[in-house]
């Protein structure tokens, strides 16, 4: 027993970093007291960090990868150790990673889960400023789209900004927990991506997360005590290399379709660390293309609803940054061109302002739908240059500028219009006409009706006024 321990004290201190000046001393003695060169020491420390690192990633990659709770086999259920406030941090940070990994483009929220979400009510209550600046302001149904790819429809109920009928069925699906984490993202209208995290168990996301990330450290600390081990420059350089993001959960899942493999088989016992640096290195491209990937490219011909058309640009969805009505009408638009209005719009323009442009294209739609004869020219040229505007970002306007020349060109230039604007002209004159006769009837009625009251004062005061001046009269050629 003490020369197991005599033996894990030696495997400690080799381990512990040791002064520059120790890494550089020509030999170094181990705890019988024998010297040893640089490289048999450097090795050492090698096998026992190979040793260490195996077991992390061991522990990384357990789990059930690729498949979620409602896919797997029903199991007995898990006795949870840690503590509620323990799982809960754990879990948290954990779903804070994943939520970071996630496409910005795609708002999302984190909700750590409490006794009332899965056990009593079974009420889940969401975050009032996301519901108010994502969500309808009316009660409607929302979809939960799990990791599998299943969908759960419940209510959302506008009010009380929560879901009620058919969250139920979602937990229990799900095996959730009191302390459990979910990762919501709005990924359509309505619709929700969810990420699971358990609280006492490591799911394919912490496999997704942590799989490169470990293997980027062991790559580092090699390269590290090969470098100060005196091994050749340019190769530890070559593996001195930054550590790759973080993988999202969907390119993950998407990979390993398309290999068949598990997740474990990224980095095997024994693989090389030059290939499994390439393999890092060949998934976190795929991330970087996956974040312009994020949704497939579909030819409009393939779109049969509203429900099917989503407004996508370098592979981003813009749904989210306009209203359903803005979009109900644009998808209209793009129907009656039987195209995407922006599928040529310029690469690298801002999500925001493509956003602007189509709202601006569907609101002078309007406009023009609404103009009469009686619209003036100012207002023609107005749209006609935002038009124009749109179009130099690649949108295709064309049909609205040719349709808005057309209706300037019938409003303002034809024979035809100059008689219809002097009618319009002339009837606006005899209504106004009719206003001021209408005016003077009314005040000659008032004029009428003061000369009548005055006429009856007159015949009313009269004789009074007539014997009052009589009586002044004598007063005034009385004798003094």
């Amino acid at each position: 027993m003490s020369g197991r321990v005599k033996k894990e004290a030696e495997e400690t201190d080799l381990i512990k970093p040791q002064p520059f000046h120790e890494e550089n001393r020509k030999y170094v003695e181990d705890g019988d007291g024998k010297q040893k060169s640089p490289m048999e020491t450097t090795a050492k420390r090698l096998k026992i960090k190979r040793r260490y690192s195996d077991s992390k990633l061991k522990f990384v990659i357990s789990g059930h990868p690729g498949k979620c709770a409602c896919c797997r086999q029903k199991k007995a259920p898990v006795e949870r150790s840690n503590t509620v406030g323990e799982a809960k941090s754990s879990a948290l940070i954990r779903a804070e990673e994943v939520q970071s990994n996630l496409e910005p483009a795609f708002p999302s929220f984190v909700k750590s889960l409490v006794r009332s979400h899965v056990a009593s009510c079974f009420w889940m209550g969401l975050p009032g400023s996301f519901c108010r600046a994502h969500l309808p302001a009316v009660d409607a149904t929302v979809t939960l789209l799990d990791e599998c790819g299943k969908e759960f429809k419940m209510k959302y109920i506008a009010y009380k900004t929560g879901l009620s009928a058919g969250w139920r069925q979602f937990c229990v699906a799900h095996q959730l927990f009191e302390g459990d984490v979910l990762v919501f993202q709005l990924i359509g209208s309505c619709t929700f991506k969810v990420y699971v995290i358990r609280a006492n168990d490591l799911t394919e996301v912490d496999g997704a997360l942590g799989l490169l990330n470990l293997d980027a450290q062991i790559k580092q600390n090699i390269a590290g005590k090969l470098d100060n081990a005196g091994r050749d420059t340019a190769a530890s350089k070559s593996s001195k290399r930054k550590r790759p993001r973080s993988l999202p959960l969907a390119i993950v899942q998407k990979k390993n379709k398309k290999s068949g493999q598990p997740r474990s088989s990224v980095l095997q016992a024994g693989q090389p660390a030059e290939q499994s640096e390439n393999d890092s290195e060949e998934v976190g491209s795929e991330v970087l293309e996956g974040f312009k990937l994020s949704l497939p490219a579909v030819q409009f011909k393939d779109i049969k609803s509203f429900e099917d058309f989503n407004i996508l640009v370098d592979g981003l969805l813009l749904d989210s940054e306009l209203s359903e009505n803005i979009r109900n009408k644009y998808y209209k638009l793009c129907c009656s061109q039987n195209a995407f209005l922006h599928e040529n719009i310029i690469k690298g323009v801002n999500l925001k302002l493509i956003a602007g442009i189509i709202s601006e294209t569907v609101n002078i739609a309007d406009a023009m739908r609404a103009c009469t004869l009686t619209t003036s020219r100012d207002e023609f040229a107005t749209w006609d240059k935002a038009l124009k505007a749109s179009e130099l970002f690649g949108m295709n306007v064309g049909f609205l500028r040719t349709k808005l020349g057309l209706l300037l060109s019938l409003a303002f230039d034809s024979e035809g219009a100059a008689k219809t604007r002097r009618y319009i002209e002339a009837r606006l004159k005899r209504v106004q006409t009719e206003d001021e006769i209408r005016n003077l009837e009314e005040k000659l009625v008032e004029l009428k009706e003061t000369y009548e009251r005055y006429g009856a004062d007159v015949e009313r005061l009269k004789s009074k006024a007539e014997d009052y001046e009589v009586k002044f009269q004598e007063q005034v050629l009385a004798p003094w």
